[in-house]
């Protein structure tokens, strides 16, 4: 049986690295907005009532304050998700990100730079605006969810 490379090894654990890199520096955001949320809810009169006809923290918990929170985590969620998919392309477009032999709209911005100014400017342009309609279509879904879920405009 033929062992790994190291090269290879690298390769294969780049891409995790990554996710994981990106994913810890964002959790943050999301243990606050938690947080805050649940402050809010566990306060509100419906959940004191629950409280009062006998109810367990854990019933309480899981029928009225975690489906309350849901929405503003989505909605964070998804421009996490935009804000994740262009830190990675940067990475990738520097050459710390995914390693060459894994498609990356990064990796395929930083290759098409090298054709622009040689009349071949569409190696460049196509994954440039795919990275731009893919972030601003994310950016969209989670304006929708924002307002899709408020209960203030409805």
């Amino acid at each position: 049986a033929k062992g790994i490379t190291p090269v290879e090894y690298r390769d294969q654990m780049a891409i995790w690295v990554l996710i994981i890199a990106i994913g810890l520096s964002d959790w943050v955001q999301f243990a606050r907005v938690v947080r805050g949320a649940t402050l809010v809810e566990k306060n509100k009169e419906y959940v004191q009532a629950a409280r009062l006809i006998g109810r367990s923290k854990g019933a309480i918990m899981l029928r009225h304050i975690l489906p309350n929170v849901m929405s503003p985590v989505l909605v964070i969620a998804t421009i996490s998700l935009a804000l994740a998919i262009i830190a990675e392309a940067t990475l990738s477009f520097l050459g710390v990100g995914a390693p060459p032999t894994q498609p990356s709209l990064g990796t395929l911005i930083r290759i098409g730079q090298g054709f622009l100014f040689s009349g071949e400017w569409w190696i460049l342009f196509f994954p440039a605006v795919t990275l731009l309609m893919l972030a601003l279509s994310v950016n969209l879904l989670g304006d929708w969810l924002r307002d899709a879920l408020n209960p203030r405009l409805k």
